[in-house]
């Protein structure tokens, strides 16, 4: 089989377009061919390591997306710290302030408690004042458990509504004229020396 090439079915680039079957088909030198396919070569070293190269790229930005995302975990983390911080931060000032106030109270009332257990044992068990001033309330609350283990018990006040009391003999006052009285204070006066 021959093919006859007229002058127009040359191509200025040196191929050959012959129609057969109806269809344009073109025809190319060998040499041509050649340089093509080494052209081509190159292009698929140069394909390959774009496609490495695009590997790369794609595992590194895989590998910071899942920093970011890690990150962005983490700060969400740390504001959610934050806040339950704050949260807390606020109550622990409530419970301070309210322990301020308990603690005035606790010492007000611990002091009220101190000068009433002092007066009792300096105006019921006749102890000298300044002996204890300085006491604690747990030593004065000592000092009163130990007098009342020893027996001894607080002085009742005087009662001067004639019906007895106090430190006197005992004896019933009622109906007694006041001569009768002075006479029986007399009496009790030197019983008592």
């Amino acid at each position: 089989m021959s093919i006859e090439v007229q002058a127009e079915n040359l191509n200025q680039d040196g191929s050959v377009t012959i129609k057969i079957d109806g269809k344009d088909v073109k025809f190319v030198k060998e040499s041509d061919l050649g340089a093509v396919k080494s052209a081509l070569d190159g292009k698929e070293k140069e394909i390959s390591k774009l496609q490495a190269d695009l590997a790369t790229a794609n595992t590194k930005h895989d590998e910071s997306h899942q920093s970011l995302l890690q990150e962005r975990a983490a700060k969400e983390q740390f504001e959610k710290d934050a806040r339950e911080s704050a949260t807390h931060k606020t109550r622990v000032g409530e419970l301070e302030t309210e322990l301020a106030g308990l603690k005035t109270s606790s010492g007000e009332t611990v002091t009220k408690l101190t000068d009433r257990v002092r007066k009792v044992l300096v105006d019921g068990y006749k102890i000298d004042a300044d002996k204890i001033k300085d006491m604690a309330l747990e030593d004065l609350e000592r000092t009163e458990q130990t007098l009342q283990l020893t027996g001894a018990t607080p002085f009742a006040p005087a009662n001067y509504d004639g019906k007895g009391g106090g430190g006197g003999s005992g004896g019933s006052l009622d109906g007694l004229s006041p001569m009768q009285l002075a006479v029986k204070g007399y009496e009790e006066k030197g019983k008592s020396k």
